[in-house]
């Protein structure tokens, strides 16, 4: 009897120890994924937030310079250009040169810009000012430069009957026409007096008369001349002058 008792005891003590199990087991798994639930929240929100300063950081940075974006010292040329570029299109600037220039001067200019924005391009300006007449250039073109043709008037030795009348009004032909022109003064490539003489004259005309004047006559190198041509040496220093005449 005591032996039955001992094990009906023993099977109530079995089933207490086995119901109190059953009951606690799930509230301890509910805690633990509530815990687990909450520490995934967390690195969500901390995910989400590292995320979104990630987002801001990059969008508050400096954008890399960009060398598309030019900047014009003329109000009239940079008008221009920002029209081209919003339309997806390049500012076109024809150089007008005498044989003398050598044939890559516009490319070699094209290169010192470094910018696919802006177009140069080389056309030939075949007369002096006692013969010029009507120019022809690009319909699309929206600037030319201008030879001043001092070196051409030397070389068909009509220096002395120089005429700018003829040279003006080949420049106000352009400009009705559109065009922002620019007369692109010449060195002394000859090393002449008289040469020199009509360089310091024409620089001080075509400033105070408020044309657009790049003045070359301080630009110097030795052999101005290689053969028939200007000497690239001497063409280089006049690219950087109307590279540091157009751009601030």
């Amino acid at each position: 009897m005591k032996k039955a008792l001992v094990i009906i005891l023993f099977l109530l003590f079995a089933a207490g120890i086995y119901f109190n199990f059953m009951h606690t087991g799930p509230i301890f798994t509910d805690e633990a994924a509530e815990d687990t639930a909450n520490d995934t929240e967390v690195a969500n929100d901390g995910q989400q937030e590292s995320d979104d300063t990630a987002q801001e950081e990059s969008a508050s940075e400096e954008p890399a310079d960009n060398t598309n974006d030019l900047a014009f010292n003329e109000t009239a040329i940079q008008e221009k250009y920002d029209e081209r570029v919003s339309n997806n299109e390049q500012l076109i600037v024809d150089v007008l040169l005498p044989a003398h220039y050598n044939g890559d001067f516009a490319e070699r200019l094209n290169n010192q810009i470094g910018s696919d924005t802006v177009q140069f391009n080389q056309l030939e300006l075949p007369a002096n000012t006692t013969n010029i007449n009507e120019l022809t250039v690009n319909d699309n073109s929206d600037v030319v430069i201008l030879d001043a043709l001092q070196i051409a008037d030397y070389d068909a030795e009509v220096l002395p009957e120089r005429n700018l009348r003829n040279l003006t009004n080949a420049y106000m032909d352009l400009y009705n026409a559109d065009k922002t022109v620019i007369i692109l003064g010449n060195p002394n490539a000859h090393e002449n007096e008289n040469l020199a003489a009509e360089l310091e004259s024409d620089a001080v005309y075509f400033t105070e008369n408020d044309y657009f004047y790049i003045d070359n006559q301080e630009v110097i190198t030795e052999n101005p001349y290689d053969s028939e041509t200007l000497n690239p040496a001497l063409e280089d220093e006049m690219i950087n002058s109307i590279t540091n005449y157009l751009l601030q």
